[in-house]
């Protein structure tokens, strides 16, 4: 097997043993989703090179002493620059030159993502909370909402009474409702 075809964590395991060569195919693997990742929040590619060479560096350096769990060693590079992307936006904002950069390109880009992850945090907890709907209540719920049946047309195709049906989409509402504020007030703050 070459070196080419050596997993992530393989290769891992092989710059934990001084070997240079895994850690060049690691790099040339890896560098540019890295540098694009951090591209995409400095704005800048002077920066977002200097932010991936720091976090090789720090790996090469550290190596002996990394200790990383499960297989899913390109999401701590990637949560490596995430931290750097952070120390070098605080030192941006101690300089006057870069705070202007920081304001035109970062802080919506910051924005659109925080935005992204509380919309599909909040979607995961709402399909979360459909699923733990006492069993009639749910299948009402989900008729209503995702096959846009009328009260009459599940009252019918469920045996029961529209006002039942009614009740029971009612106390869905609150339920989730209730969860979903709950939730997002742990989002915000």
């Amino acid at each position: 097997m070459s070196i080419a075809e050596l997993t992530d964590m393989e290769l891992l395991q092989r710059i934990q043993q001084d070997d240079a060569l895994a850690f060049e195919m690691l790099y040339l693997r890896l560098w540019e989703q890295l540098f694009v990742f951090a591209m995409k929040r400095l704005g800048s590619e002077d920066d977002a090179a200097d932010v991936v060479q720091e976090v090789f560096a720090s790996l090469w350096a550290r190596r002996h002493a990394l200790e990383i769990r499960g297989d899913n060693f390109k999401a701590y590079l990637f949560s490596a620059v995430k931290y750097k992307v952070i120390n070098q936006v605080a030192a941006m904002l101690q300089n006057p030159q870069k705070l202007e950069q920081v304001r035109e390109s970062l802080l919506p880009a910051v924005n659109n993502a925080s935005e992204v992850v509380i919309t599909k945090e909040l979607e995961t907890i709402l399909k979360q909370e459909i699923q733990s709907l006492p069993g009639k209540m749910r299948e009402v719920y989900l008729l209503y909402i995702e096959q846009h049946r009328t009260v009459a047309d599940i009252a019918k195709s469920l045996s029961l009474s529209e006002q039942t049906v009614r009740n029971q989409l009612g106390l869905a509402r609150k339920r989730l409702k209730r969860s979903l504020q709950h939730a997002m007030l742990l989002c915000f703050f």
